[in-house]
């Protein structure tokens, strides 16, 4: 992988490594994303609801996987063992995937998406742990950008692969077993990248943050005298967890059903439809750490409200395009709204505690997956028995909710916070 330069004031020197890491365990993230509803669909002759059910095993899974791996990973004497484990996990669910789309089987694809949710649990908490342990508090947000873009990059080098030879195969072959021999591939790629980052960081290295507003005096956690502030604190957190909860209801309501609301309602052409979302990813990968820098200059109340404004707007404009360029280029304004919600939310969660920050991220991450598991489910529900459109209506609804709930986790949780935001001014 390319080196890239690190800058030293924001983040430790082996923040390098753990980015490349990341490219290398998510490079069939997308294609499988993809491929799953489409074969469950037409091959496996799937209902939107039994679809539903095997995008939510897969949430599911990341959040019974991130509450567990949130407690252990603040007893762990290494981190760098969980995310070892998750990407050997990874690695093993691309093998069921595989097997189950040769053998034409839905049950062990439900199998297969719920081990590939549960072990990305055990590698992500600990690495966005590991994260902000790496990173200067003041560029947060930056760095959990840097790894979205990490993550988009080995998204879109992925999907290109597995997409050009799956294009290229099916000219001499029908055979599944051979269509899709880049998911094995994925799955390798997995185990290797688990023992590259066991091998190449060094968890020990913490950024020795220089800035003054390092604490909140209001909540150091060595503070004797922080009664008084447990109230707000815990009234925050339940709020932030419900706004969690609500944006990832939001997000998956209708993402299981696009590319087939697509091939449906505008383009029934699928390798079409598969070029017209690869921009997304280029949008991912050039705008992550950008937006990362953007957010951290940003009060989050700011933040929230203008990434769910324009999110209602987008969904509602996505279900009324009639061409599929001008779909794509929605589509990628959509993603980069959904990034910088995230990157907010990321950056939030870092900062509720010091000591306890794995069980916080892992907290956080079961509201986030409870929330991708009921969407699908929801979603599934309003296609099969109302309207194909119903799950993009909704989800305009509960952007729109988001607003007023994240003001109240402003007031009461954001004074209190172990860190605090320093808002960057030109």
């Amino acid at each position: 992988m390319p080196r890239r330069e690190i800058d030293k004031t924001r983040f430790t020197p082996d923040f390098n490594h753990m980015l490349n890491i990341v490219i290398l365990n998510s490079l069939g993230f997308f294609f499988i994303g993809f491929l799953v509803p489409i074969i469950a669909r037409y091959n496996m002759i799937a209902s939107a609801i039994q679809i539903s059910l095997i995008v939510s095993f897969q949430v599911l899974g990341r959040a019974v996987s991130g509450t567990i791996t949130g407690f252990l990973t603040d007893r762990a004497t290494s981190r760098k063992i969980l995310v070892l484990i998750g990407s050997i996990g990874r690695g093993t669910s691309y093998f069921i995937i595989y097997t189950a789309i040769v053998l034409n089987y839905l049950l062990l694809l439900g199998i297969g998406t719920f081990t590939l949710g549960f072990m990305a649990g055990v590698f992500w908490v600990p690495f966005n742990t590991l994260i902000a342990e790496k990173s200067n508090k003041d560029n947060r947000s930056e760095a959990y950008g840097k790894r979205n873009s990490a993550n988009a990059i080995g998204q879109m080098i992925g999907g290109v692969i597995g997409f050009l030879l799956l294009m290229l195969l099916e000219y001499f072959t029908v055979n599944p077993f051979l269509l899709y021999a880049s998911i094995p591939i994925f799955g390798i790629a997995n185990f290797y990248a688990g023992f590259k980052f066991n091998r190449e960081v060094d968890e020990s290295i913490k950024f020795a943050n220089p800035s003054d507003h390092l604490f909140n005096p209001q909540n150091n956690e060595n503070n004797t005298d922080k009664t008084k502030f447990v109230g707000p604190i815990i009234f925050g957190s339940i709020f932030l967890m419900i706004v969690l909860l609500l944006s990832n209801i939001n997000g998956s309501i209708a993402k299981p059903f696009l590319n087939i609301y697509v091939i449906e309602t505008i383009e029934s052409d699928i390798q079409l439809v598969t070029w017209a979302y690869l921009p997304a990813g280029v949008v991912a990968t050039l705008l992550a750490p950008k937006l990362g820098v953007i957010v951290d200059k940003l009060r989050p109340a700011i933040g929230i409200t203008i990434t769910s404004s324009l999110g209602a707007l987008v969904t509602w404009l996505l279900i009324n395009s009639a061409n599929i360029w001008v779909f794509s280029f929605l589509l990628l304004i959509d993603l980069t709204i959904m990034i910088g919600s995230g990157l907010i939310f990321q950056n939030l969660l870092s900062r509720i505690s010091l000591k306890n920050r794995g069980k916080i991220i892992g907290s956080g991450e079961f509201f986030q997956f409870l929330g991708s598991f009921i969407g699908p489910i929801l979603g599934g529900v309003v296609w099969d028995f109302i309207d194909p459109s119903y799950p993009f209506i909704i989800s305009i609804f509960v952007e729109l909710s988001l607003i007023p709930l994240y003001l109240v986790v402003v007031y009461y949780l954001i004074p209190h916070l172990a860190e605090t935001f320093a808002i960057k001014k030109k």
